[in-house]
């Protein structure tokens, strides 16, 4: 049975969006009064830490609540839109206008270059949470070896596709600036997370699953249409590009390596875990600054690498 529709503006909207969009804006509406109380009160740091960890509580709350809204189907531009309004301090109403949505086939693309990037960023916490759980004195494998290089391999494939296809499509720089940040608060999460809420078994299948070669054969692929298309190749100056995969690892290790992890209620389990975990040495899987970059990560030289080595 067709959910029943309810108007928002001049727009007949389902009522399972509608109520997504409804609990965006009051969730942002709630962080802002929050932090309003907070400064008004002038309470002691303890009251301030109290405050602030309700704060982020809300906070990721309604960013799960914008995931749950996107896959439901709900526009970007109307998440954006309740979100801004509610952080405004403006409650929702009924007749609240709405921006028109992109065409749906862009909008389409736009989600497939997201998922790219979202899998840029889960391989490089899952790549490090790796790193920092295997016992330091086991020898490295063929099989790590082999997974580590592949992993390598798709990284460079899915970022190399997630710009090209950004530019193909006339993405704003705002559009790829929400897509392309990725905050230290966001990686320590990633890896609290891998860390704390999966175990060993799970981490590990991820992290091979990771190494499937099936992902850079499938960036390939549509490479090979964008290339065709005039949009990819050699002689193509690359457009503004997602944080390149070595700068993604970098940062993923750096983020689990910081005993500064946002407070939550596993945060005492997630310090024991970091540790105990932390090696005194960095195992031979793992990229260091002194590792040549990855290709089309910096230079006109990195940059024709990337393209030879990506076509189909």
């Amino acid at each position: 049975m067709t959910e029943p529709h309810r108007a928002a503006g001049a727009r007949n909207i389902p009522a399972d969006q509608v109520g997504l969009l409804q609990r965006i804006q009051a969730l942002a509406l709630r962080s802002g009064q929050l932090l309003q109380q907070m400064y008004e009160s002038g309470g002691d740091a303890r009251t301030s830490v109290q405050a602030i960890t309700e704060i982020n509580a809300v906070d990721r709350d309604r960013d799960l609540t914008e995931i749950k809204a996107r896959a439901a189907g709900v526009p970007d531009e109307w998440v954006d839109r309740v979100r801004t309004l509610g952080q405004r301090g403006y409650p929702w109403r009924e007749d609240q206008p709405l921006p028109d949505p992109a065409p749906r086939a862009r909008r389409s693309t736009i989600r497939r270059v997201a998922d790219d990037v979202e899998q840029l960023k889960d391989m490089a916490a899952v790549h490090a949470t790796y790193l920092h759980t295997r016992p330091v004195d086991d020898p490295v494998s063929d099989m790590e070896q082999a997974v580590t290089q592949q992993l390598r391999r798709n990284m460079a494939a899915l970022w190399m596709r997630a710009g090209r296809t950004a530019e193909s499509i006339g993405m704003s720089t705002r559009e790829r600036a929400v897509l392309w940040a990725v905050t230290p608060r966001e990686w320590q999460q990633r890896i609290a997370h891998y860390l704390v809420d999966k175990d060993l078994g799970e981490l590990h299948t991820r992290w091979r699953g990771h190494g499937d070669p099936a992902i850079a054969n499938a960036a390939r692929k549509s490479l090979g249409r964008l290339r065709r298309a005039g949009e990819h190749g050699p002689e193509v100056p690359l457009p503004d590009m997602p944080m390149p995969p070595q700068q993604m690892l970098n940062e993923a290790h750096t983020a689990f390596a910081d005993p500064d992890f946002p407070d939550n209620a596993h945060s005492a389990a997630i310090s024991a875990a970091v540790e105990a975990a932390l090696p005194d040495e960095a195992p031979s899987l793992e990229w260091t600054a002194e590792d040549p970059p990855l290709s089309g990560t910096s230079g006109p030289q990195n940059e024709h690498r990337a393209e030879s080595e990506l076509e189909p």
